[in-house]
């Protein structure tokens, strides 16, 4: 094949990963293999209604629903955002462990958290590369340099915005070339859109194409057109059920190629949602309030975090958030009903970033802007727009929709399908977490994986 390059890249990583086998994080022995292969596909944005209600079009979703075991929900992490989810799913690890805490850095420029470097524990991928099992990705988050045998990362830049050109520099050297020659035809600025639903039909191709040519234990691909209409239309608009039945057809395309392969009795497919996504109405800019206190909020969709200014000097923390909370509640109090303040000591339950003195968590339809005047829009990417909002005023009206709140509000609630080798048929459980898959996968493939917050939820796995 024309990128053997990344094969002999593969085999290296095989040697270096073999010390991880002995790390404190990596079980020693094995559980019985029930799959020799996992396809684990996540919907950005899916809800259960999606596959709950027969309102929506999604037939395939439905069949696994059937054939499987799924979830009335799966709960997300705190802010329940993309790439932070997408890490608790690969790592078991909530944001305070994984290092993963919003979809960009913290005091970036733009940039996201494309880069696995910054995950500070172990990921699903390095497992298995420990116990010499090969692993695929197409666009899923935080998966650049992440020592994946087949790879096409998800990464973007201002002056690239497509989900394709930058791509290319780090997947897995003559993938690329390879698909486009075999499978999708050249891939473009054009078809590799967030804005057009050839995107998630190229994303399917691929992973196709390599799950039928190369048969990875784990193969892993992202899909964001549902989440990118909801956006921009909120919860329950006709081009949000356009993108689904798009991306239902992607999926189906992944699941045919699955039927037709000879490794068809040993593939136990997943999917996963990250996020809900509520219908928002305002924004609320809570730093214009604080302009004297050496703290700041960094805004998440519905939720918003308190840190430190480095300018802060000998200010106590306790006299920061006492002086912040004060302001908060001198908001008039059809104002102050419209979100709750969070503690350290409950930031730390939801397994939040540890550096934020507190929280902030809207109601939905509420999103937070962490701006204080008008401001250049940076960066590219869902969300982008209202965490740059150059509108004035500390409360203003807006449409579209978001995430980003607590995981425990209804609307956050996202979804969870699995079927084939080794799920329980006709299964139905009420709730999971983001990070159980980890643990799951792990299980499934028979590799041990102990993961920091991950558990295997019962009724899911076959006896």
């Amino acid at each position: 094949m024309e990128h053997r390059e990344g094969i002999e890249n593969w085999e290296a990583m095989k040697k270096a990963s073999l010390l991880i086998l002995f790390c404190s994080l990596l079980g020693e022995f094995a559980f019985s293999q029930k799959a020799k292969h996992v396809v684990l596909i996540s919907i950005d944005g899916l809800r259960p209604e999606m596959y709950l209600d027969s309102i929506w079009p999604a037939p395939n979703l439905r069949a696994l629903k059937k054939s499987g075991t799924y979830a009335e929900h799966m709960l997300s992490v705190f802010p329940s955002f993309t790439y932070p989810a997408h890490t608790a799913m690969l790592t078991g690890a909530l944001p305070a462990r994984s290092g993963i805490y919003f979809n960009q850095p913290k005091n970036g420029h733009g940039e996201w958290n494309w880069f696995m470097k910054d995950v500070r524990v172990p990921t699903l991928w390095q497992v298995l590369n420990a116990h010499m099992l090969t692993t695929a990705a197409i666009e899923w988050p935080v998966s650049v340099g992440a020592g994946i045998t087949w790879n096409i990362p998800e990464i973007w830049s201002d002056k690239y915005p497509d989900r394709i050109t930058e791509s290319r520099k780090y997947a897995t050297p003559g993938l690329i070339d390879e698909i486009e020659k075999n499978t999708t035809g050249r891939l473009d600025s054009n078809n590799m859109n967030e804005d057009r639903f050839s995107m998630d039909a190229n994303s399917a191709r691929m992973a196709a194409y390599i799950f039928k040519t190369y048969h990875p234990a784990l193969l892993t691909v992202h899909f964001a057109e549902v989440d990118g209409a909801q956006h921009e239309f909120g919860r329950d608009a006709d081009s949000v059920r356009l993108a689904v039945a798009a991306v239902d057809r992607a999926v189906g395309d992944i699941l045919e190629t699955v039927r037709h392969s000879p490794s068809k009795d040993s593939t136990a497919v997943i999917i996963v949602g990250d996020h809900g996504f509520s219908t928002i109405h305002t924004v609320f800019r809570p730093n214009i309030l604080i302009s004297d206190v050496p703290a700041g909020f960094t805004a998440a969709g519905g939720s918003a975090f308190l840190y430190r200014k480095l300018d802060a000097g000998t200010r106590q923390n306790a006299a920061i958030v006492r002086s912040v909370t004060e302001a908060l509640n001198k908001l008039p109090p059809d104002r102050r009903r419209l979100f709750r303040i969070i503690d350290r000591s409950e930031l730390d339950r939801m397994g939040a970033d540890s550096a934020a003195l507190l929280a902030l968590a809207a109601n939905p339809g509420i999103v937070f802007s962490g701006s204080v005047s008008p401001s250049k829009m940076t960066g590219q990417g869902p969300g982008t727009t209202i965490q740059n909002n150059p509108l004035e005023g500390v409360f203003f009206s807006y449409h579209g929709g978001h995430h980003g709140y607590d995981p425990n509000t209804l609307e956050m609630y996202t979804g969870f399908i699995a079927s084939g080798a080794g799920i329980v048929k006709k299964g139905h459980i009420k709730e999971l977490r983001v990070t159980d898959i980890a643990p799951l996968v792990a299980a499934l493939l028979g590799v041990e994986f102990r993961t920091p917050d991950g558990r295997l939820v019962p009724g899911i796995l076959q006896e």
